[in-house]
């Protein structure tokens, strides 16, 4: 089964307490880190449900939610639709072969995303020439561990970062799966990267 299919499957299910929880901490992350002035247009990429880019709608002019997933998408429209938020829009498109944003945006969001990529400093070359210039890039991403093959080294992401031409890197950790005393859970970082 492709990573599609499978989030297709997920979605009507993906809003979990924990799932909820993390996006909460993830959004937290963002607004320590956003620029206050940088605040026109965002784009939530590999969106899932929503669950932070809807927590940060209030924060933009407008916000364009991606994901390749038809059925997350759909729990987006749902969301927008139960709101009445009028300044977001949706767009299927399958990041890893196909990233194509209608406009460059100021901020970009892709959480727990870059560990399903194979190549990773492909889609993050894409991410760089989809900002305007001084945007700012958002990843938040599970923290390699011995037990968890999908988790990301910060450091080696910011090194990735800065070799396409990103500048103010800065990362903290927003999850700590030790000290939560969770063994089945990855820690988690943001890492924030300006154009």
């Amino acid at each position: 089964m492709n990573p599609i299919d499978k989030f297709n499957q997920l979605a009507t299910r993906y809003d979990t307490p924990l799932n909820i929880q993390m996006a909460h901490l993830a959004v937290e992350a963002i607004r320590r880190f956003k620029d206050k002035d940088k605040t026109k247009t965002a784009a939530d990429l590999g969106c899932g449900t929503g669950l932070i880019g809807l927590d940060l709608l209030d924060d933009f002019d407008s916000m364009i939610f991606v994901d390749g997933s038809k059925n997350m998408l759909k729990a987006v429209e749902t969301k927008l639709s139960q709101r009445g938020a009028t300044n977001a829009s949706v767009l299927q498109s399958d990041m890893e072969n196909d990233l194509q944003l209608p406009r460059k945006v100021d901020t970009l969001i892709l959480s727990l995303v870059l560990h399903h990529i194979a190549n990773h400093q492909e889609l993050l070359s894409k991410l760089y020439n989809n900002l305007n210039d001084n945007g700012q890039l958002f990843i938040i991403e599970m923290e390699k561990q011995d037990h968890n093959h999908h988790g990301i080294d910060c450091s080696e992401l910011a090194t990735n970062l800065s070799a396409i031409g990103f500048r103010n890197i800065q990362s903290e950790s927003i999850y700590d799966a030790a000290k939560e005393n969770n063994h089945y859970h990855a820690s988690r970082f943001i890492i924030s990267a300006r154009k």
